[in-house]
């Protein structure tokens, strides 16, 4: 699923905790972010909640910029 010549920097993004998918970096050793929710409660429309929690589309964005960089 994760071939080693295909290994490349990696992003993940949860509406849940960020380090729920964080070992997927683990399998071939690759540089990666993490995007999630660390802190609930928060109301809002889905885009503004996303928004706040750094999981919106800009916010993705710019960790893969980030991540490959």
């Amino acid at each position: 699923m994760f071939p080693p010549s295909g290994a490349t920097p990696l992003v993940t993004v949860l509406d849940g905790h960020p380090h729920t998918l964080a070992f997927l970096a683990t399998i071939n050793r690759v540089p990666s972010i993490s995007l999630g929710v660390t802190r609930f409660g928060q109301a809002g429309s889905l885009e503004d909640v996303y928004r706040h929690h750094g999981i919106d589309a800009d916010s993705i964005i710019r960790a893969g910029l980030d991540a490959a960089s």
